[in-house]
């Protein structure tokens, strides 16, 4: 069997000390540009691999981040989690990464085994279930474990979250429509007790405030979730007899439920009936009908979320709120 190669070979390949060559390796500051390069190219020369278990006992860190996302099927958490990932590995971190598919248990399961794996903090989006006990995350907090949140946040635990200002960007579109003269608008959000609804909603009646228009409660629809499916099952079961003029989905996913569900009535999009949906998923600009929407720029919020939770780690102050991006109205045919 082949003899690993040690940072002790490439000290003694180079002529430099184990200390300058282990330093140049993880990228210290104090070791030149050159020197780096040098040691890089020998280490490769010689095959050398650096050992993060070994690094870990030394320095009683991990570099390794737990991630939580809600649901496999949604493109966005996929995107979500490419994001973070790039943002993690350009610091020197590995990712591992659990979905809680909605579900409470899932969650508090995921986050024991993230501990007892010795992961160094936890980003995670917070799940849907209405009967969600957050008793266990709260109890993070008061530990002060480094766990941050992401898109979203628990109503009782506002701390230490990075999301996209859904109320405003849900403003924005909502205004833009009322302004070209549409007032018939139908919104399909999921519970609206928890804050991606709720903040949206609030938008909603911001926009018709402003426009001294009345606002229709009748018009927002609670699906069974937020999903392609969810949003699909809302308009086949539907039975009421007012056909609005512009449906605003809570997600692009469901927006492409409602579409497919709206064509098989025979409905033209945008024709008979216009649709938007909110993310900006990558696939959005190029389904058949392109997606008018609201982008949530999930890169700069991935980037912004890895700040915070490295911050944390490293002891720094940090902004300990919940930050919101800015979001952006992208107008596209499905709502021309």
């Amino acid at each position: 069997m082949k003899k690993s190669v040690t940072i002790k070979d490439v000290a003694a390949y180079t002529g430099l000390s184990v200390g300058t060559v282990s330093m140049a390796l993880n990228g210290s500051e104090r070791i030149a540009q050159k020197t780096k390069k040098y040691v890089a190219m020998a280490a490769d020369e010689l095959g050398f691999r650096k050992n993060p278990f070994a690094r870990s006992l030394s320095t009683k860190k991990s570099r390794i981040i737990g991630c939580i996302v809600p649901d496999i099927t949604n493109q966005f958490y996929g995107e979500m989690v490419g994001h973070l990932q790039k943002e993690l590995v350009e610091r020197d971190y590995g990712l591992i990464v659990g979905f809680a598919n909605e579900d409470r248990n899932q969650e508090a399961r995921l986050i024991s085994q993230f501990i007892d794996r010795g992961v160094d903090g936890i980003i995670s989006v917070p799940v849907t279930d209405p009967k969600h006990d957050i008793s266990q995350i709260r109890t993070l907090y008061e530990d002060s474990f480094p766990i941050v949140f992401i898109s979203a946040y628990y109503k009782d635990i506002p701390y230490y979250t990075v999301m996209a200002d859904l109320e405003d960007g849900m403003y924005q579109i909502t205004a833009s429509f009322l302004k070209k003269g549409y007032k018939n608008m139908a919104f399909v959000f999921g519970d609206l007790n928890l804050i991606p609804s709720s903040e949206r909603l609030n938008g909603v009646k911001r926009a018709y405030a402003a426009a001294g228009i009345e606002f229709d409660p009748s018009n927002i629809f609670q699906a069974s979730g937020v999903t392609y499916l969810a949003g699909y099952s809302t308009v086949v079961n539907y039975t009421g007899h007012n056909k609005p003029d512009v449906i605003f989905a809570i997600n692009d996913i469901m927006a492409m439920g409602i579409i497919s569900a709206l064509r098989a009535k025979g409905m033209r999009i945008p024709e008979d009936i216009k649709v938007a949906g909110f993310d900006d998923i990558s696939n959005a600009a190029f389904l058949e009908t392109p997606l008018t929407t609201v982008s949530q720029s999930i890169e700069l919020m991935c980037r912004e979320t890895v700040t915070l939770l490295l911050n944390r780690l490293e002891g720094k102050n940090t902004f300990s709120g919940i930050k919101k991006i800015q979001t952006t109205v992208i107008i596209r045919e499905s709502a021309y």
